[in-house]
């Protein structure tokens, strides 16, 4: 049969066993704040159980004691974690504020005649406490940056807090008996086998939800622009082909007027603002169901399912006019933009978006050659030499050739 120095022992080297695999993922990663949160906390977890098995060589109201706010100051570690994990505000003094009012709370019980039951008590609650707060910030995670298996470890830590919060008043109602230094407790020797599972549990949960992000920085990568977070142009492309194969997708392609005169006026520097903000702005501008990506340097993509072309036309014209009164920042320099755009709507025949997209481009050249800032919509035949025409300023005036409005 188990005892409760037993299960402490266990406790020690296991978090051990965890401890290490935390190091080394610390040594890997420096710079990573959240695993050195979490390599910490296995630390002051090792430290904390080594700490109460001593008690045949310690007094154990001195390394319960010591060891209890040490494990309360575990939990304020791992809670930490996972607000630098997914980017949410936190102080690091702020962690700790329920380590010290449960010390607080330890010094106070010394006023009882019996103070060890109230402050192992006050332990499992100040545990509790940050476990359920980390529970919260799990579950409030932006949609967004939420994980696959964010849900589940927003489970396993809601059950391991309140696992903890069930377990606080045990140490009153049955205090822990001493033979000799050793203590003896059965509730406590499986309530604590109990919490070690858990333990293991949520340190394993950490490390998944870590390998998830991996994969999916991995799968942004390979998916996104990484100058505008757009869909890159293979990404683009790979869905926008399936809805190519629908009737009634308008497929648009679009370029930025004259945007060599932006790089060779602010430099690089005002030609990558220029394209995050077009992006940024662009995106707000067009519906939800809408695909837009970056289809490399100023050209880029926009798929709109289910319009017709006089509802697709209207909302790329609309987006137009936006983003050609709207000044670029970049530091002090402030300019415009405008963009030629060609579009075509499909019509369910079985042509590939290779087709529909060098029908588009036919439109694009169309806007270019009428004076650029404008909106050129291609209809269905390739041939078709009459292609409809939103029209920005007018061909030949002073503004139709230099929709980029430079000025300091």
């Amino acid at each position: 049969m188990l005892d409760l120095l037993t299960v402490i022992s266990y406790n020690a080297v296991i978090n051990f066993a965890v401890l290490v695999v935390a190091t080394i993922a610390w040594v890997r990663n420096p710079h990573q704040k959240e695993i050195v949160f979490w390599a910490l906390a296995s630390w002051f977890m090792v430290i904390g159980a080594i700490g109460t098995s001593l008690t045949e060589y310690v007094p154990y109201n001195i390394m319960g004691y010591i060891g209890g706010l040490i494990y309360v100051a575990r939990t304020s570690l791992t809670r930490l974690g996972f607000k630098e994990f997914y980017g949410q505000p936190y102080r690091l003094r702020h962690g700790f504020h329920v380590a010290v009012l449960t010390c607080m709370g330890m010094v106070l019980a010394g006023l009882l005649e019996d103070p060890t039951p109230v402050r192992i008590s006050l332990v499992y609650l100040g545990s509790a406490v940050n476990l359920a707060l980390g529970t919260l910030d799990l579950w409030r995670a932006k949609p967004g940056e939420r994980l696959p298996s964010a849900r589940l470890a927003a489970v396993v830590y809601g059950a391991y807090a309140l696992s903890t919060l069930l377990i606080t008043p045990l140490p009153v109602l049955y205090p822990v008996h001493f033979e000799g230094r050793i203590p003896v407790s059965d509730w406590m020797t499986y309530t604590s086998m109990l919490l070690l599972i858990f333990n293991l549990l949520s340190f394993l949960m950490a490390m998944v939800l870590k390998l998830e992000r991996g994969g999916e920085i991995q799968r942004q990568l390979a998916e996104r622009d990484n100058l505008t977070g757009l869909a890159n142009r293979r990404m683009f492309l790979h869905q926008a082909a399936k809805l190519a194969e629908r009737q009634g997708t308008a497929i648009a392609v679009l370029d930025l007027d004259h945007f060599k005169r932006v790089n060779d006026t602010y430099g690089h520097k005002g030609g990558d603002d220029a394209l995050q903000q077009f992006a940024e702005r662009t995106s707000a501008l067009l519906p939800p169901d809408a695909i837009f990506g970056r289809l490399g340097g100023e050209e880029f993509g926009i798929c709109l399912p289910n319009r017709d072309s006089a509802t697709a036309l209207a909302t790329i014209e609309a987006a137009r006019l936006a983003i050609t009164s709207e000044d670029i920042r970049s530091g002090d320099n402030r300019f415009r933009l405008s963009f030629s755009c060609g579009m075509v709507v499909t019509d369910g025949t079985a042509r590939s978006l290779d087709a529909w997209m060098a029908e588009a481009d036919i439109g694009l050249y169309e806007a270019k050659n009428q004076g650029r800032n404008r909106v050129v919509f291609q209809h269905a035949a390739l041939s078709d030499a009459n292609p409809e025409t939103v029209p920005g300023p007018k061909t030949g005036s002073a503004e139709s050739h230099r929709p980029v409005l430079l000025s300091a």
